[in-house]
């Protein structure tokens, strides 16, 4: 994946970005206890460096993705990215650096979706 930083167009980018970070939150509540867990090797991790969000976009496919926060599954690194102008309350996908492909974070209603959660209670 290639990101950049992007030059930002009001009011599409504010909404676009506050979804992103409203998602990233509610990732953080409903993993919480996965992160728990499993002290040596949590089933969830995420890190973030401290700083200001650092939003980028994929010059690919227009995704936006937080560069400073750092997710990983069972100790392997993964990617967390939203569609560009997605109209659905909760569009997260997370991409898996060892070959994962395409996994939808939420369901509907903002639960984990059945997919991510079977990955993670593996």
């Amino acid at each position: 994946m290639r990101s950049t930083r992007y030059q930002r167009v009001i009011p599409r980018d504010l909404f676009n970005e506050a979804n992103l970070l409203k998602c990233m939150g509610k990732l953080w509540i409903v993993t919480e206890r996965f992160q728990s867990e499993h002290a040596a090797c949590p089933r969830v991790k995420i890190e973030h460096d401290g700083r200001a969000f650092q939003i980028a976009q994929d010059d690919e496919d227009g995704s936006l993705t937080v560069e400073n926060v750092r997710v990983w599954l069972h100790g392997q690194p993964c990617t967390l990215k939203r569609p560009l102008n997605s109209r659905r309350a909760w569009p997260l996908y997370l991409y898996s650096e060892n070959g994962l492909d395409e996994v939808e974070v939420f369901d509907e209603d903002g639960n984990l979706s059945a997919e991510l959660l079977a990955i993670i209670e593996r």
